[in-house]
């Protein structure tokens, strides 16, 4: 990837095959090896492309755990890093179809999931409209999706969010935007996991007549979770397809059963919102922008995909449409089986899906679990997996204590920043879910994750109109560089005030000053300890987002 005048550089980090190395005088040493290696076993420095690569470069050893070297020159381009990263046995170019591509970023929206646990609470708050706002939610994400797209063909690099704000509005505020989102990855399992353990308690209990608390059926899916992190499992292109296959099968099939068996279909259930209070209807619309959260993670399946940059935009755009329309079908199919007229009652039901699963057939309800249960592994395995590389990377910068920098001695994962992400969601999860109850304690920390990704999501609009001004001037667009941000942004930013103000209610009231906090200390650190310690905060940032290659 050449650059043109005037065009920032892509703000890329360095690995040999053992070590992360920020740059020369650094880790490096002046004719591109690392200094960290011992002398007689320095080896070649090229650009990092997010944790799977460099997970990648920890098993690229070889039988006694050595290092492997490459003769080949190191050089600081996306292209070049490709075909460094072929000939030294990490990752391939065109390893992934563009299929492929797209049901790992599907896999990542959790069709099964998400619906399953958000759907009772939107309907809850808006009744037999919230097909309609769910809809909405899906044009304005798509908007947002397209800011993606114009950012990624720029700035290709894993680093995602903080690549792109970086670039465009400066190093400080690339900080926050990683700080915000901590507020997504690290407690997006205890969300998950909570949901799912209160939702199959009553389940398990009506169908096979055996009592299982949820705060068990939740840790025991966390443990499987940590376990499979520690040893480093993660799922294949070619597995992440026919997973994400089988529960969006799964799910529209079932949305098919309970619509024929409620008597076909019904305009009243794609309604105009008519709720008391307008709160409701944009915290509604929140959690359905929740819903989307991750459609951005294709973009950093560049390094690996055909022919990306073709590939990948379509990929974004392809993932929101595909997921949308199977969100708003399963969700039409619910109002119109339970009834539009009694729509809001779904959220005091413990588990709809399967109340609704149950009168269709006897046996329907397994499917729908074995979907649950699937899609909520799979999400808690990528949060895992990406809430523990933020402790490792803040730990190996040390910002966080060194000890959650350290690397398995076998399974090469950072197996200390590992436990300690799982145990931060055990202990959340059990907090909220005995304070609030399970399924409420998962709307709680839901709404959390939803304030903290829409501003990454704002963000990252602004940036399409200053960084295609700044440094594109013969590209800009109107249309899709100023117009396009600029309604998304102001579609999310409306929706984000109006969920807000006036103050709500208990506990979300709670859910509120605990991101009000949270964001208030990350402008502290970037205004007050910014020039100081920047090269750390650069770092760590940076690698926040680069594990999303990994999400499945």
């Amino acid at each position: 990837m050449s650059t043109s005048p005037g065009e920032p550089p892509p703000i890329v980090f360095l690995q040999c095959s053992r070590h992360v190395v920020a740059g020369v005088g650094d880790g490096i040493s002046s004719d591109g090896l690392c200094d960290r290696c011992p002398n007689a076993q320095q080896h070649l420095v090229v650009p990092a492309h997010g944790f799977s690569n460099l997970l990648a470069a920890w098993s690229h050893q070889d039988d006694e755990g050595e290092c492997m070297t490459t003769e080949d020159a190191p050089r600081q381009t996306t292209d070049a890093a490709d075909a460094a990263a072929e000939s030294s046995g990490k990752l391939a170019a065109g390893a992934i179809t563009a299929r492929e591509a797209l049901f790992q970023a599907v896999s990542h929206l959790g069709p099964a999931a998400g619906i399953i646990i958000l759907a009772p609470v939107i309907a809850g708050l808006v009744g037999a409209a919230s097909p309609l706002l769910l809809l909405a939610a899906m044009v304005a994400v798509l908007m947002t999706g397209l800011c993606v797209v114009s950012l990624a063909r720029k700035l290709p690099s894993a680093g995602g969010y903080y690549t792109y704000v970086s670039n465009s509005l400066g190093g400080r505020a690339g900080f926050f935007t990683s700080w915000s989102y901590f507020l997504y990855d690290p407690p997006q399992p205890a969300f998950i996991l909570l949901a799912t353990g209160g939702i199959l308690e009553p389940v398990i209990t009506q169908q096979l007549g055996i009592a299982v608390p949820w705060w068990v059926l939740t840790l025991v899916l966390l443990v499987f979770v940590t376990v499979l992190t520690v040893m480093g499992a993660q799922l294949s292109a070619k597995a992440t397809l026919w997973v994400g296959l089988f529960e969006t099968v799964v799910i529209v099939a079932y949305a098919v059963a309970v619509l024929v068996h409620a008597g076909g279909p019904s305009t009243a259930a794609m309604a105009l919102p008519h709720v008391d209070s307008q709160q409701a209807l944009f915290l509604a619309f929140a959690f359905s922008v929740l819903l989307f959260t991750g459609f951005e993670s294709a973009a950093p399946l560049a390094e690996e995909t055909v022919q990306p940059r073709k590939v990948i935009p379509r990929v974004v755009i392809w993932s929101i449409l595909l997921v949308g329309a199977v969100w708003v079908f399963v969700d039409y199919a619910l109002i119109v089986a339970w009834g539009p007229a009694n729509a809001t009652s779904i959220a005091g039901e413990p588990s709809p899906f399967f109340t609704l699963a149950h009168s269709v057939a006897p046996w329907l309800w397994i499917l729908v679990a074995l979907a649950l249960i699937n899609s909520a592994l799979a999400i808690s395995l990528a949060g895992v997996n990406a809430g523990s590389r933020v402790m490792f990377a803040l730990g190996r910068a040390g910002l966080l204590p060194k000890a959650l920098g350290a690397v398995h001695p076998t399974r090469k994962t950072p197996w200390v920043a590992i436990l300690a992400t799982s145990t931060f969601n055990a202990a959340l999860a059990l907090t909220v879910g005995i304070w609030l109850g399970p399924v409420p304690g998962s709307a709680f920390i839901a709404l959390i994750i939803t304030l903290g990704v829409i501003l990454v999501y704002v963000l990252g609009n602004v940036s399409v109109p200053v960084l295609y001004w700044r440094h594109y001037r013969s590209e800009w667009r109107v249309g899709i560089h100023l117009i396009v941000p600029t309604l998304a942004t102001v579609i999310l930013l409306v929706g984000l005030y109006f969920s807000l103000w006036p103050i709500p209610a208990f506990p979300n009231n709670v859910a509120l000053l605990i991101v009000i906090g949270w964001l208030a200390l990350g402008a502290a650190i970037a205004v007050t300890m910014w020039r100081k310690h920047r090269a750390r905060f650069e770092a760590a940032g940076s690698v926040m987002f680069e594990n999303d290659d990994n999400e499945s």
